[in-house]
C-alpha cells in the first residue's frame, strides 16, 4: 500500500508512514478520534483563521512523483507512442504503392519499399523515443535565462511574417545547461522564472519548482497541462499534482 500523505511504498501492516510520519488505516481514525476533543477545546480560545492559512505545504519537491499513477501514464504514454506509429507506418505502406500505380512515378515493388521505409522510420523514431525516457534521470538546477523574442519568416512571395519564439535555459546542478525553445506557442514559458530552483523527474518533459508558494497555477508533471493550484489532482489526466 501507499502514504495516504505522501504516497511513499509502505507494507501492508504498517501503522504509520516511515517518511512524514503520518498514520495510516485504523491508526490514522484512532488519531483523529483521540485530537477531536483537544481541537474542540482549542477552537474555543482560538481566533479565526482565512482560508489561505490552512493551504497545504507549497515549498519544497513533492514525493508525489512516486504515486502509482505516474508509472501507468508512462506505461500508457510508450503504449499509444508505438501505437500511433504503427498506424502512420501502415498508412505509408498502403499509400506509396497506391500513388505510385496512379501518377507513375513509382513501379511496383519500389513503391511498397519506398512504404515500408518511411513506415519503418516512424517506428524507429518511437522506439528512439522509448530508450530516450528509459535513459533519463532525474536532476535539480535553476532557471537561469528567458526570453522571448520574433523570429522572420519569409515564403516564396517575398511576404515577411513573424513568428514568436519563446526560451528557456536551465542550469544543471552538476553542470550543463537544457535549453527548451517552443515557436507560435507560450508551452510553459510563462510558468517559470529566472532563479527558479527545479527539478527534473525521469521520463517527463517537466520541471516541478521548488517554491509553488507565490503561484496560482501549477503545472501538471504528467500531462503539462495548468491547473489551479488548490486542486489535488490534474483536471486532464487525474494524475497528482506536485505539491505538499
Amino acid at each position: 500500500m501507499f502514504c495516504e500523505n505522501c504516497g511513499t511504498k509502505l507494507a501492508d501492516s504498517a501503522r504509520f508512514c516511515p517518511e512524514c510520519g503520518a498514520a495510516q488505516g485504523q491508526a490514522a481514525a484512532q488519531v483523529q478520534v483521540a485530537a477531536q476533543p483537544a481541537a474542540r477545546s482549542q477552537s474555543r480560545h482560538r481566533p479565526a483563521q482565512p482560508a489561505s492559512s490552512s493551504a497545504e505545504n507549497l515549498i519544497g519537491f513533492s514525493p508525489k512523483i512516486n504515486d502509482p499513477a505516474f508509472a501507468a501514464y508512462k506505461r500508457k504514454s510508450v503504449t499509444w507512442s508505438f501505437l500511433f506509429a504503427s498506424i502512420l507506418a501502415v498508412i505509408a505502406i498502403i499509400a506509396f504503392p497506391i500513388y505510385g500505380k496512379q501518377s507513375g512515378e513509382l513501379d511496383w515493388p519500389q513503391s511498397l519499399y519506398y512504404g515500408m521505409g518511411i513506415g519503418g522510420m516512424f517506428v524507429v523514431i518511437a522506439l528512439l523515443q522509448t530508450i530516450k525516457r528509459g535513459l533519463d534521470h532525474t536532476w535539480d538546477g535553476v532557471v537561469e535565462y528567458k526570453d522571448s523574442y520574433r523570429e522572420i519568416d519569409r515564403n516564396d512571395s517575398n511576404h515577411t511574417s513573424t513568428t514568436p519564439v519563446y526560451v528557456i535555459k536551465v542550469r544543471k546542478a552538476s553542470g550543463g545547461v537544457k535549453k527548451h525553445k517552443w515557436r507560435g506557442i507560450t508551452g510553459p514559458y510563462s510558468y517559470y522564472n529566472v532563479g527558479d530552483h527545479v527539478r527534473h523527474h525521469k521520463g517527463f518533459e517537466y520541471y516541478e519548482k521548488y517554491d509553488k508558494s507565490r503561484d496560482s497555477q501549477i503545472l501538471c508533471a504528467a500531462c503539462l497541462s495548468m491547473n489551479d493550484i488548490h486542486l489535488q489532482s490534474c483536471k486532464r489526466c487525474k494524475c497528482p499534482l506536485l505539491k505538499g
